[in-house]
């Protein structure tokens, strides 16, 4: 909040906004409007945070799905299983979706048909190439950007509609209409991730435990090249996606980020943990308001990933929960 106070001070600010209406008002969006994060608002006052929670929490529960999925406490029973292989009928049925409302994720294996599947292998071959000869004309309107490492992390974010005839569009449509209520279009963003030194540094966000949201979120994301125990797979805690009164005192509590940073926290929170090594062709649905990371990096290698997001749902999504139930 306060920084957002600071730049509507800012007369810079308000000379760029007259030169360009359009921009202004796509920044006023994404900064007004967007689904809240774990930052509260830069502030650190319980109470002000304590508000912030309930006043969103409450129209969350609003949400049918929501509260399927993030609210309702799942029956103490066996395990369900987490990995399915789609078997070229690429429908997301009941079962999966009880993995995924109970465990918080799951794994799809033979996700997408052949030619699509290629195509994104030659999209990742095609940004290796360009990084390595530093030919980045392609993607200065796609967001691109550089984490630097090691591991060195390269990504860039593509904003256009899902082909009609994909089966990612097929699977995002079903999933996402079980999850939010309504097919929701994402953006996919490219990333290499590019381990060339080890030990692989701790990268908060990244390859330590955390949460993305405070709020029900989901992300997908697809393995073309699949990802061995070496390559820094994805973990996840599974049933931590659920969120009750423990969960929402840990987001309260933390003063910097959304990441697990003690014993005590682990032993709460991280509790049954699986690595999930994956077959190339793998899509993994996961509820990312629940405890995830890549793991480090074992040896130097790449490690592929077009990450699926959501920002779509909006704030002004969240409020009018009529829309989707």
């Amino acid at each position: 909040m306060n920084a957002l106070l600071k730049d509507i001070v800012n007369l810079n600010n308000w000379r760029k906004a007259f030169g360009n209406p359009k921009r202004f008002i796509e920044i006023f969006d994404e900064r007004i409007n967007s689904f809240p994060g774990t930052k509260f608002g830069y502030t650190n006052s319980k109470i002000i945070k304590r508000f912030y929670m309930n006043f969103y929490l409450f129209f969350a529960k609003k949400n049918k799905n929501f509260k399927e999925f993030f609210f309702d406490v799942e029956p103490d029973k066996n395990n369900i299983n987490t990995n399915f292989n789609l078997n070229n009928d690429y429908n997301i049925n009941e079962e999966h979706f009880q993995s995924l409302k109970k465990n918080g994720i799951i794994i799809l294996e033979n996700a997408l048909k052949k030619e699509e599947h290629n195509k994104i292998s030659e999209t990742f071959a095609k940004f290796k190439r360009d990084l390595d000869n530093d030919n980045l004309d392609d993607y200065k309107d796609k967001n691109f950007s550089t984490l630097q490492g090691p591991p060195l992390f390269n990504i860039f974010t593509i904003k256009s509609e899902l082909n009609s005839e994909s089966n990612l569009k097929k699977i995002n449509d079903q999933i996402t209409k079980k999850i939010y209520g309504k097919p929701i279009h994402p953006s996919r963003s490219f990333g290499i991730h590019k381990a060339t030194s080890l030990p692989d540094n701790h990268i908060v966000g990244d390859n330590v435990w955390h949460a993305d949201k405070y709020l029900p979120n989901l992300k997908l994301l697809y393995f073309p090249h699949g990802v061995n125990s070496d390559g820094a797979p994805f973990r996840y805690a599974l049933g931590s996606h659920k969120i009750n009164k423990d969960y929402g005192n840990f987001f309260i509590n933390k003063v910097r980020d959304a990441s697990i940073e003690n014993s005590e926290e682990e032993k709460k929170f991280i509790k049954n943990t699986r690595i999930f090594d994956v077959p190339p062709n793998t899509l993994i649905a996961a509820l990312t308001n629940g405890f995830h990371s890549r793991t480090p990096f074992k040896k130097e290698m790449d490690r592929c990933c077009v990450f699926i997001m959501y920002s779509k749902f909006k704030l002004s999504s969240l409020i009018s929960y009529w829309k989707y139930n």
